[in-house]
């Protein structure tokens, strides 16, 4: 008789097989580079605006060109990453993007909607004492106002959906996996809170945005998906872009009172104003939010979907 075949051997390494975790090949990320890859991807996002602003100046309020400019910077950038630091892992499983447990994306909810009073109470507070300019906010009214139910839907999106998911494919997805191959996930999760107050601009933000990333990255990191993050963002945008629909049919409402009569508000009043709540609903949402970041570490803790989505991120 003869000998039995040899055993099936793959060639490909044991780290690139489609069902083993961990990509020898992936490199980790030190937080000098992960700031590096942050900065240069926001200053693209503002060097395609500006060039879109001087071929056509009117882009400047047009908040649908700037997500464009944003959306071709953060897609070239994710790009990079994914070459430099991992050339051969799945897009999704990079990203984090992965099935958890279904109980974070209701406490994901609700925490997006419990950090609203608190935060906006906190940036309230350092607005007061170094101003910030909201005509951002009143040409978002305006637009909303004088818009058609197309132009309304379009910014909702964008505001909403698309933009919420697009930092957080970088700051929880991209950024955050090699940064874990490198770092625990303390660190990691204020790395990132950082970089993603930074790129938002204005210092008087900082703090706010900070403290919000870093619930962010608490849920990425308990979840061990990335879209229950998503989920937070998005309902934490929700929050002011609702109140702004609704104060601008309260401007077209007003418009149609004949030029003669009495018009008792002004537009800057229509804009949430943290400053109204009550000490007690701000302190009450604080409590609450911090019970909530509780409840999604103690479901991590519980959870054999989260361990296992965690487990796909240290691989």
């Amino acid at each position: 008789m003869s000998d039995p075949p040899p055993a099936f051997r793959e060639d490909k390494p044991r780290g690139l097989r489609g069902g083993d975790l961990g990509d020898p090949e992936e490199r980790p990320m030190s937080l000098p580079l992960a700031a590096v890859w942050a900065l240069s991807i926001t200053f693209l996002f503002v060097w395609f605006l500006a060039v879109l602003v001087a071929i056509r100046p009117s882009a400047q309020s047009d908040l649908v060109s700037t997500f464009g400019c944003q959306a071709v910077a953060y897609l070239l950038g994710l790009f990079g990453i994914l070459r430099l630091h991992a050339p051969h892992a799945s897009i999704r499983d990079f990203l984090g993007i992965r099935p958890t447990h279904l109980a974070f994306f209701p406490l994901a909810v609700l925490l997006g909607l419990a950090l609203e009073a608190p935060i906006g109470a906190l940036y309230d507070l350092i607005a007061r004492r170094w101003p910030t300019p909201r005509e951002g906010e009143l040409e978002l009214l305006n637009t909303l106002a004088s818009g058609t139910a197309i132009e309304q839907a379009t910014l909702g999106l964008v505001l909403v959906v698309l933009g919420p998911a697009l930092e957080e494919v970088l700051f929880r997805g991209a950024l955050t996996r090699p940064l874990l191959r490198r770092y625990g996930a303390p660190v990691v999760i204020v790395a990132t809170a950082a970089l993603f107050a930074i790129a938002h601009f204005q210092p008087q933000k900082f703090l706010p945005i900070g403290l919000f990333g870093l619930a962010l990255g608490m849920v990425r990191y308990a979840s061990g998906s990335i879209l229950p993050a998503m989920l937070m963002h998005a309902t934490y945008n929700a929050v002011p872009f609702v109140a702004l629909l609704g104060a601008s049919a309260d401007v077209g409402a007003a418009e149609a009172v004949p030029t003669d009569a009495p018009r008792p508000f002004d537009l800057r009043q229509l804009l949430i104003d943290p400053a109204s709540l009550p000490p007690a609903a701000v302190a009450g949402s604080t409590v609450l939010a911090a019970l909530l970041l509780a409840a999604v570490f103690a479901l991590a803790a519980r959870s054999k979907t989260a361990t296992q989505a965690r487990h796909r991120d240290h691989a």
